[in-house]
């Protein structure tokens, strides 16, 4: 296998770190935090592990290897800096969500290996709770439980059957309406909802920017402002940045949707956008008046093209979704005015209450996205030392936070460790491979024709 990195995609978007050398943010999570780019590679390395990309799903990865063997040499690299992308940009939902929802996955997959990988799912939520609280890990994570809120007569239709599964598979599930659901949220949007206790929020940014310095203090070394250029596999592998290489036995892919620009996964695991809009922090009597003030749930609309919304530490509203943007030739974008003006017209729909609440930041981000909705992680390569973890389509703050605790045991055991336990439970996503979904301009083709049936559904049901 061989990878080149086409530079064209990034055009269109901010580069992590400016020409003077200081990181450029992208929303406000960036904000909340004091980064100062590391250095790059900049000689020649051998290492055990390279690993390929600075958000969640690499840094578990480094930080799990090195808790079975602290003698390994790993290396990481990061295009920007460390929380950059995709995880430090997200709205921070640390939920169990697989597939479109647990439905979809009983549906497609029937009660037990559905059942089987949401348990992963749970135990991923737990671990991100116990992995902060172990290490005092400061990400203002807040336990607040999940929402699913139905609009309309046919997805309240599919939320009582979303229950029913639930119950069924031994969740712990609650069905609301009525006061019940006024409890957690008021707005006349919504006639019932499915509440799920266990999920929580943190800054996405200050997670992944605390993960670093973790894996550090572990002797993983982490090289920032070190895009990969080219990777050819081989017995070591060799990866090239602009001043650098490394020399490796393994590697890990921790790309997710930005795999599209290396050609890895290509079509397969697609570059999809999504985007946030962000409120000025909101009084007391501002939240009682749309009934956010005591249970401060984090909140999901049940229709195709979702709006996620959540309280920060600061008691502004994220306020994200509305649609998802797949642009021709996988193009990364940072902004898109449209989007934006959409979910600021659907957030007065939802709150008239908060109609004159002023938006002080908006951003968005690459998504990960698999045709099936679900993720995949496996090995690949010439000689089986490529592994990758991706495709988490919008749900992946829990699962890639805890992917290292799944694909570590698989990457030393492949390296000729032999006491080394396979991950319990080993979920159905791991040696899953996504559907390809063709060329340019093929693939754009199709899939803006799905979004228009997406689109259409939700309008007739009135979501």
């Amino acid at each position: 296998m061989h990878l080149k990195l086409d530079q064209a995609p990034w055009q269109s978007a901010a580069k992590g770190v400016d020409a003077a050398g200081h990181h450029q943010p992208v929303g406000y999570w960036h904000e909340t935090v004091s980064i100062t780019p590391g250095a790059p590679l900049a000689d020649q390395l051998d290492c055990d592990v390279a690993i390929v990309g600075g958000g969640f799903t690499g840094l578990s990865t480094a930080y799990h290897l090195k808790l079975h063997k602290p003698e390994l040499e790993i290396a990481l690299v990061e295009a920007g800096v460390v929380g950059h992308g995709a995880s430090g940009r997200n709205g921070g939902f640390v939920m169990p969500l697989l597939g479109w929802d647990l439905l979809y996955a009983v549906d497609k997959l029937g009660d037990k290996t559905a059942g089987d990988a949401y348990r992963v799912m749970y135990d991923a939520v737990s671990y991100v709770k116990q992995t902060v609280a172990e290490h005092q890990l400061d990400c203002d994570l807040e336990a607040t439980g999940y929402l699913l809120l139905n609009a309309c007569g046919a997805r309240e239709k599919r939320g009582r059957r979303e229950y029913e599964a639930a119950h069924r598979l031994g969740f712990e599930h609650q069905w609301l309406e009525g006061d019940a659901l006024n409890a957690y949220i008021n707005s006349d949007q919504f006639t019932s909802g499915v509440f799920d206790p266990h999920p929580c929020v943190i800054n996405p940014a200050k997670l992944a920017r605390a993960m670093k310095e973790l894996i550090a203090s572990l002797g993983v070394r982490v090289y920032e402002q070190s895009p990969l250029l080219e990777l050819t596999d081989g017995q070591p592998a060799v990866l090239r940045t602009p001043e650098g290489e490394l020399h490796a036995r393994q590697v890990m892919l921790a790309v997710n949707g930005y795999g599209e620009a290396l050609g890895f996964l290509k079509s397969r695991i697609l570059p999809v956008h999504t985007f946030i809009v962000l409120t000025e922090p909101l009084t007391a009597a501002q939240l009682d008046a749309v009934g956010w003030s005591e249970k401060r749930a984090s909140l999901e609309s049940a229709r195709n093209f979702i709006h996620y919304f959540r309280l920060t530490a600061d008691n502004r509203i994220l306020f994200g979704g509305e649609d998802a943007k797949l642009y021709y030739q996988g193009r990364y974008f940072d902004a898109d005015d449209a989007v934006f003006d959409a979910l600021k017209e659907r957030f007065r729909a939802y709150f008239p209450a908060l109609r004159d609440v002023a938006f002080t930041h908006q951003w968005g981000g690459v998504l990960g996205i698999s045709l099936d909705m679900f993720p995949s992680f496996g090995a690949t390569g010439d000689h089986n030392n490529l592994f990758y973890a991706g495709g988490y389509s919008g749900h992946g703050v829990a699962l890639s936070n805890y992917a290292g605790a799944i694909i570590a045991p698989l990457i030393l055991r492949a390296g000729g460790e032999t006491n080394v336990d396979t991950p319990p439970n080993t979920p159905f996503f791991v040696g899953h491979k996504p559907f390809w979904l063709g060329f340019e301009p093929f693939r754009y083709l199709g899939v803006q024709a799905y979004r228009a049936l997406l689109r259409a559904q939700d309008s007739i049901q009135g979501a």
